[in-house]
């Protein structure tokens, strides 16, 4: 049964959705996203996912997901944007049945993209299965249409070459020729998620680079900026100073060798 809140706030989308997304597993359609003056901030910090991993860690969240457990399909790209998220859950047919009884496991398609926003990344937790695609070329060209920052995928993704020439970042956990449609089925859209072993709610801040992914919880991302550009500040001038010759104690001076 769907939400009467989620069919109101759906209704504002009807000349744009095709009916591809059941109403009845979108748990939000609305979330807060920070200002894009909060976004440019955390993309000049000048190493972004591991400052924020640090100052998260100080804060008692330990998010950050190393690049071997969901690399970028390309190097050199940097993410930061508010988390719309969607889980998927093997189908319940085998693939031969589905594909003979005419029967296809529930999906959202184009229409998860068209609930996103410029700026959005969409993180999709598919339970690390890598056997059979979660994201592809079609997604991926509707994705850089709307505008979106990146996608995360807890699994699969095909069309790797498309989706790199389109200019679309993405960490995924493996690549694949094989089709999800009728081996995976989408069980909620916009609920809370695992992407390895990280909880993350829509709204939260993903940060992308090429060491890996970070996760900033929605209530901290102010916080979680102003610490770190302090904390980048305080590291800017260590840096400069050893880079000059300067002494290990002078060093120290500027920022205690515990936080180096």
């Amino acid at each position: 049964m769907t939400d009467p809140k989620i069919a109101e706030e759906l209704a504002a989308y009807s000349d744009r959705l095709l009916g591809l997304l059941d109403p009845a597993i979108v748990r939000r359609v609305a979330i807060d996203r920070p200002d894009a003056a909060v976004i440019e901030r955390y993309l000049a910090l000048p190493d972004l996912t591991s400052q924020v991993a640090d100052i998260l860690d100080g804060l008692g969240y330990d998010s950050a997901v190393p690049r071997r457990r969901l690399p970028p399909l390309e190097g050199g790209r940097r993410v930061a944007g508010p988390a719309v998220t969607a889980r998927q859950i093997p189908a319940a047919h085998a693939p031969g049945f589905s594909i003979a009884s005419g029967h296809r496991p529930r999906g959202g398609g184009i229409d998860q993209i068209t609930l996103t926003r410029r700026g959005d990344v969409f993180v999709i937790d598919a339970g690390g299965v890598a056997e059979a695609s979660s994201f592809g070329g079609i997604l991926a060209t509707a994705s850089i249409a709307a505008g979106l920052a990146g996608i995360v995928v807890d699994g699969a993704v095909r069309d790797s070459a498309s989706i790199t020439a389109g200019g679309l970042a993405v960490w995924s956990a493996g690549v694949t020729p094989r089709t999800g449609k009728h081996r995976l089925e989408l069980a909620e859209f916009n609920g809370p998620v695992t992407i390895a072993g990280v909880q993350v709610h829509p709204g939260d801040l993903v940060l992308g680079d090429d060491d890996g992914l970070i996760f900033v919880p929605a209530a901290l991302i102010l916080e979680v900026i102003d610490r770190a550009e302090a904390a980048a500040g305080q590291e800017s001038a260590l840096l400069g100073a050893l880079s000059s010759g300067g002494s290990a104690r002078e060093a120290a001076a500027i920022l205690h060798p515990s936080k180096w």
